[in-house]
């Protein structure tokens, strides 16, 4: 779809398979649609034929048959729409309900006594639910013929709309002044992008089917829509599957009357079936208290067991750093074991080199009691060398004047010499 149904073209990327219109907050399908996908002709390929049921619902409500959801749909959702349209349609009135599927919200309202009429799409299943229910049923659109209504139904109808503005004003065209429009559709939060919506409204994502919900709808958008056609007295009820994933509502032209639980118990009490009908809601409102009982225990055991994983996940952490610390205790053990024999062996090492140090020592003294000896000597020796030294010098003076005398002796040998030689 490339334009939202408030004719705004300005779509802006909201997941992968649909828009978000910037004007009136609606997501779009990004699928292209033609009016066709409502024409039934071949009940397996058409959209909306027999094989959606057989096939499509059967495996989303977890079933074998279309007699099994039958038998699912009347004693859950059935009966909890019956409750509140028992509050706010009036007994006995016209009712039209559009896409009734198998019909069971319409055989609920017959057993009632409601004049009901249901328009569906497929042959093959007006046909299968008149033959189950017996209800009145017939094999088209809505908004044919001149025919008013009290009140028109449409649940889980609305997403599947090609043009709702045509749809709402066909509904308007065909109720009466005060008739109720009844709708349950898929409703996401505006207020939340598309990764918060995942994330704080998981559910709502099995909504998005976008070859079949074609607009899906906030509520301030159907709000809109809906005053668009005069429909200004709005009440939404707390919606079957939950507000998180659909809304239900009730909208009128004018202030809707609601009937007592007086009423309601009276008209139960004097139409055929309706004290059975009676014993389903006590049933089902039986049934739903103790949902939500087990819901809520459920949801402390979820919490209580996301406790005792969170405890879990910890004192595995906890275990596991123990074995490290541990394991470093072991390694340090050894390590101060090692550390142990070394240090004896060190003390062992250091006792040996005491002990030497200590004959070390005492051959130090020793040696040193010789070299303080040697020093005397020695000291004593330098002063004896000292005063052979003074001797030597003196006897090297005496003997150069010894050498001195002996030459001049020579020299005058040999003068007298030479004397002697002349003389002769």
């Amino acid at each position: 779809m490339d334009k939202c149904w408030c004719g705004n073209d300005k779509l802006k990327e909201y997941s992968k398979n649909y828009f978000l219109c910037s004007e009136c907050k609606s997501l779009v399908s990004k699928k292209a649609f033609e009016d066709s996908i409502y024409h039934v002709e071949d009940e397996n390929d058409d959209l909306y034929g027999e094989n959606y049921w057989e096939e499509v619902m059967t495996k989303e409500a977890g079933v074998n048959s279309t007699d099994e959801i039958i038998d699912l749909y009347l004693h859950e959702r059935g009966i909890y729409w019956l409750k509140y349209i028992v509050k706010y349609f009036p007994f006995n009135s016209k009712v039209a309900e559009i896409g009734c599927g198998l019909g069971q919200l319409s055989y609920l309202m017959k057993m009632l006594g409601y004049q009901q009429i249901a328009y569906e799409l497929s042959p093959a299943i007006c046909k299968y639910v008149k033959n189950k229910l017996n209800i009145n049923i017939v094999c088209q659109t809505f908004g044919k013929g001149n025919e008013k209504y009290d009140a028109i139904v449409a649940m889980d109808v609305f997403e599947h709309i090609l043009n709702p503005q045509e749809f709402l004003g066909e509904c308007s065209e065909h109720i009466t002044d005060k008739g109720i429009l009844c709708l349950q559709t898929p409703c996401y939060d505006e207020t939340l992008t598309y990764d918060k919506m995942r994330c704080e409204k998981p559910r709502f994502e099995k909504l998005m089917v976008e070859e079949q919900h074609i607009f899906i709808y906030s509520k301030k958008s159907i709000t809109q829509i809906l005053e668009s056609y005069g429909f200004y007295e709005i009440i939404f009820e707390p919606a079957f599957f939950g507000n998180d994933y659909d809304m239900f509502l009730f909208a009128s032209k004018e202030k809707i009357s609601v009937n007592s639980a007086e009423e309601i118990d009276n008209h139960f009490n004097h139409v055929e079936s309706g004290r059975l009908i009676k014993a389903m809601l006590t049933l089902f409102d039986a049934n739903r208290e103790l949902e939500l009982c087990y819901q809520t225990a459920d949801a402390d055991r979820s919490s209580r067991l996301e406790q005792i994983e969170e405890l879990t996940k910890m004192l595995k952490e906890s275990e596991k750093d123990r074995e490290a610390r541990l394991g470093e205790i072991n390694d340090l053990t050894r390590m101060v074991q090692e550390c142990e024999k070394d240090r004896e062996a060190r003390l062992g090492e250091i006792s040996k080199l005491t002990q030497m140090l200590q004959e070390s020592e005492k051959d130090r003294e020793a040696r040193l009691k010789q070299i303080n000896e040697l020093t005397r000597m020695l000291q004593e020796s330098e002063k004896d060398r000292e005063m052979r030294l003074k001797q030597i010098n003196e006897l090297t003076r005496m003997l150069q004047e010894s050498e001195a005398d002996r030459e001049a002796r020579l020299n005058q040998i040999n003068t007298l010499t030479e004397m002697l030689y002349k003389k002769r």
